[in-house]
C-alpha cells in the first residue's frame, strides 16, 4: 500500500512542503524610532514668568515690619535650543534690561506662594531702592543675562547649569528643571538660589539695619517656547 501511494506523495510533495505566500519574514529588522530633532525656541515673555524671591531677614531686630517680595522683568530676549534625546546640544540665552524689573506683579506673589498684595507706592520705591547705585545699578549695569554653558540629563529632567550676569558680575548657576519639548513647542520649570555677595553688593538695609533684606535670593523659572 506504501508503494501505491509513493507516486502520489511526490506529486503533492512540492506543494505541501511550500512556504505560503503571506508567511512573514521572521528576519526582517523592526523599523528604528524617529530621531529627536534639535530645534531652537523663541521664549514669550507674555507667558513666561521669570522672577525672583526677595525675602526679609527674620532675624533683623524689626523683623515684624518685614515683608517679602517677587521682582520680575515685564520683558526679556530670550531662545533655547534643545533636543530631548540628547541634552548635551542644549543652548540658552535670556537678557533683559534692569530697568525692566518690577516689584510684586499682578500675580506673581500668589504663583511665589506669598499672601496678599502690595500698595502700588510702596512698589514704586522698592523699584527705586533696588535701582540704587548701592543694589542693582541700572545706571552703570543696564542689564541682567543668562547664557548656558552645559547641560545634563535626560531631556525630561535636565540639569542646566551656566553664567548668570547681575551687576556686572558673572557667577556660575546651576539649575535643575522639568522640560518638555516637541519640536514646535517648548516649556522648562525650575528653581536655584544665589547670593547677593555673588553678586558684589549687600542686601537692602534700613532703619540703621535693624530692617533688612535676606543674603539669599531664590531664582524661579517658569517658560514656554515656539519653535522659530
Amino acid at each position: 500500500m506504501f508503494a501505491s501511494m509513493l507516486p502520489l506523495m511526490m506529486t503533492l510533495g512540492p506543494t505541501l512542503l511550500a512556504p505560503s505566500a503571506h508567511a512573514q519574514d521572521p528576519a526582517a529588522p523592526a523599523e528604528a524610532p524617529a530621531a529627536a530633532p534639535t530645534v531652537t525656541y523663541g521664549l514669550t515673555p507674555k507667558s513666561n514668568a521669570l522672577a525672583v524671591l526677595v525675602k526679609f531677614d527674620r532675624s533683623s531686630l524689626m523683623a515684624r515690619l518685614g515683608h517679602d517680595h517677587v521682582v520680575t522683568p515685564t520683558t526679556f530676549t530670550g531662545s533655547v535650543t534643545w533636543n530631548m534625546d540628547d541634552v548635551a546640544q542644549c543652548k540658552v540665552d535670556i537678557s533683559f534690561p534692569v530697568t525692566a524689573l518690577a516689584v510684586d506683579p499682578s500675580g506673581a506673589r500668589a504663583r511665589a506662594g506669598l499672601e496678599g498684595e502690595t500698595d502700588d507706592g510702596d512698589k514704586e520705591k522698592i523699584k527705586e531702592n533696588l535701582a540704587s547705585k548701592a543694589q542693582l545699578d541700572a545706571a552703570a549695569f543696564s542689564s541682567i543675562t543668562f547664557t548656558s554653558t552645559g547641560c545634563s540629563g535626560t531631556g525630561g529632567s535636565a540639569t542646566v547649569n551656566g553664567t548668570l550676569t547681575i551687576r556686572g558680575v558673572s557667577k556660575a548657576v546651576s539649575a535643575k528643571m522639568t522640560v518638555t519639548a516637541d519640536g514646535s513647542a517648548f516649556s522648562a520649570k525650575g528653581t536655584f538660589t544665589a547670593k547677593h555677595s555673588d553678586f558684589g553688593f549687600t542686601p537692602f538695609s534700613a532703619i540703621a539695619g535693624a530692617l533688612k533684606n535676606d543674603e539669599l535670593l531664590t531664582f524661579m523659572i517658569d517658560v514656554q517656547g515656539a519653535a522659530k
